[in-house]
């Protein structure tokens, strides 16, 4: 696929993010025009020494209508070969609205709505991957309290009320719904009071009603590829060592690891999903080895260095596909390197050490100061300094505010 005019350039959005941060280094240091986008001057992409131009848009977290209407005109006056979003936020609208803003000319590189939606609503998820042969926690889909009641005693527990989406948009603005303690159920009086508070506090959802699910013990483990038509091209498998927050959340620090049973449940998720484009699909290894698929992130993912670093430069291979070149006689498949470790420091790490020092754990310290000459660190590189300044100092900030709110609580109370 080629612009209008037969160049070869893209836009890459949320370009302050570590994951578009890697898709500019990537591209941008084999010759590809790149324009980093952002809603802030000072996205820290727009100072990359691979991006060529900037795009500053209306921030799509007040008002994606505005972001969508202001982009269109944009893509109109301009020439790209494709528009790639980098969160989850960005992915939704784009594919949302993916329609519109094709005519432009420009090709949106996210999956059009119907197949971006049966991976992004987890009911649908659910309801897609029940007729494949792989394990998935036990889901249901109440639609009111009467359905909650009927299987409050029939559930196993400790039980999940999750979301089915984890990010919704609403008129013009945009609400984001994270799982946490507070989501975890213990008894059938328990879930009651919780789904009947999630269904109010998620009144936004356009009757996508909580979920329901079984909770799965285990580690964190997750397949990243890039697939065409239901076909994976390429892959990387990494397992999380810490998340922020500790019960379920963003990686801070990450092995890779060659998991052929993840691999072959991958394989049938996506084709099952028909999907194309880059994918993450996290599962949850239990104790006794068996592999979960508990969600189906259908967009690029915040620990993307860590594939790209590895050996799978999958923003790469993803630009040729959307060239409508086929990238496969450039991969070796499942050809990565197993003997690191990648941290996100800035700032899902930061954030982990907060975490655990805010709950009376300042042990936390020796192993979080310990992976400072263990691992190697997303944003930061030395081919790419203003950008990697810019994170590091953000990254101070951030950790000296939160040590400030700690030690002089009262600070901020009138």
């Amino acid at each position: 696929m080629t612009s209008r005019d037969g160049t070869d350039g893209v836009l890459v959005l949320d370009s302050d993010t570590q994951c578009a941060m890697s898709v500019i280094r990537s591209l941008g240091s084999k010759h590809v025009p790149i324009t980093a986008g952002g809603s802030s001057r000072w996205s820290l992409g727009m100072f990359s020494r691979y991006s060529d131009e900037t795009y500053v848009y209306p921030d799509p977290d007040s008002d994606h209508t505005a972001f969508v209407d202001h982009l269109v005109d944009h893509l109109r006056r301009s020439d790209y070969v494709a528009v790639i979003p980098a969160t989850d936020h960005s992915s939704l609208i784009l594919s949302r609205y993916k329609e519109r803003i094709e005519r432009t000319g420009t090709t949106v590189a996210v999956e059009d709505w119907e197949t971006f939606d049966r991976a992004f609503d987890k009911g649908k998820l659910a309801d897609a991957l029940a007729s494949i042969d792989v394990p998935t926690p036990e889901t249901h889909s109440p639609a009111d309290m009467n359905d909650v009641a009927a299987i409050a005693d029939e559930i196993e527990y400790p039980a999940l009320v999750k979301p089915r989406c984890k990010s919704h948009l609403h008129d013009t603005g945009y609400t984001v719904t994270l799982v946490g303690d507070e989501n975890y159920v213990h008894s059938p009086a328990e879930l009651r009071r919780t789904y009947r508070r999630l269904s109010r506090e998620q009144d936004y959802a356009e009757g996508r009603y909580p979920l329901v699910q079984e909770y799965v013990p285990g580690t964190t483990t997750t397949t990243v590829a890039l697939a065409d038509g239901g076909d994976v091209l390429a892959y990387f498998q990494e397992e999380r060592l810490r998340t922020y927050p500790a019960s379920g959340g963003n990686s801070a620090l990450l092995a890779a690891v060659r998991e052929p049973t993840m691999l072959e449940y991958t394989e049938r998720v996506l084709d099952r999903l028909d999907w194309t484009g880059p994918v993450m699909v996290e599962f949850m290894r239990t104790p006794d080895g068996e592999f979960y698929v508990i969600e189906v992130n259908g967009r690029y993912w915040g620990s993307l260095p860590f594939a790209v670093e590895s050996g799978v430069d999958i923003p790469w291979f993803h630009y040729l596909l959307l060239r409508g070149f086929d990238p496969s006689p450039l991969i070796d498949v499942g050809a990565y390197r197993t003997d690191v470790l990648q941290r996100r420091l800035l700032y899902e790490d930061i954030k982990w050490l907060g975490e655990h020092l805010a709950s009376g754990r300042p042990g936390a310290v020796v192993p979080f100061v310990r992976s400072f000459g263990t691992t190697r660190h997303t944003f930061v590189s030395l081919d790419d300094p203003v950008p990697t300044a810019g994170a590091l100092l953000q990254g101070a900030y951030l950790a000296a505010e939160s040590i400030r709110q700690r030690v002089l609580p009262g600070e901020n109370q009138s």
